[in-house]
């Protein structure tokens, strides 16, 4: 068992499924960190290819440039654990396909605000049994030296709203900022412990924001 390290700190971490939307820097760190945590079944999305920029910030590699960022994930979350399970879909998310049970987690890791909540509309207006309802969805947002996280469990489309402002709105937002390595290390990170917290039924921060260059932590009350 590759986290057997971490044995007793967190576990039922293959109870869940995860629903990566968004496969760059945010949604890579978060994948691979889930991964090495006992996460073992995945549905990951992103249309796109690796660049080289994507190297400095990203969890790929050279030799991943020009294969599909979807098809390289799923290939290192493999070499952690060929047990894993992942679902590639090389193409924009637009249906969303639950699990049940209240096991799916959805980590946002679009680029644009438009693109989050296209994603979200999508999940929350789809008709499903009470049953079927996704455990939650944790929305990192990142920018070159800020981070910034909402979980919205059992959640709906208005409930995201209050957190949501567009990319024009937005333009001094972490969230279209130019990304660091330490950041989006961070912004995994930070996902893979709340995602623990969730799972072990534990109290959480629905939201809060870090900044690195004043090392500053504003959070909300624990939920």
């Amino acid at each position: 068992m590759i986290n057997q390290r971490s044995e007793g700190i967190v576990n039922k971490m293959n109870q869940y499924v995860y629903h990566i939307l968004g496969c760059g820097a945010i949604g890579s760190s978060a994948a691979i960190q889930l991964c090495r945590m006992g996460g073992d079944v995945f549905n990951i999305y992103d249309f796109d290819t690796v660049e080289e920029a994507n190297i400095g910030v990203s969890e790929y590699i050279q030799a991943d440039i020009g294969n599909y960022k979807v098809e390289a994930l799923e290939k290192h979350l493999m070499n952690i654990s060929p047990l894993t399970t992942v679902y590639t879909n090389n193409e924009r998310f637009t249906s969303y396909a639950p699990t049940g049970e209240g096991r799916d987690i959805i980590i946002l890791g679009f680029d644009s605000m438009e693109s989050r909540l296209e994603a979200v509309s999508i999940i929350c207006n789809k008709i499903i049994p009470k049953e079927y309802q996704p455990k939650c969805i944790i929305d990192g947002r990142m920018g070159a030296e800020h981070y910034q996280q909402y979980i919205i469990s059992k959640p709906t489309l208005s409930k995201y709203k209050k957190h949501w402002y567009s990319d024009d709105s937005g333009s001094q937002e972490p969230c279209n900022a130019k990304a660091t390595s330490y950041c989006s290390n961070m912004s995994g990170s930070f996902i893979a412990n709340a995602v623990r917290k969730i799972v072990m039924e534990q109290p959480y921060n629905e939201k809060f924001s870090f900044n690195f260059p004043t090392m500053m932590l504003q959070m909300s009350r624990l939920k």
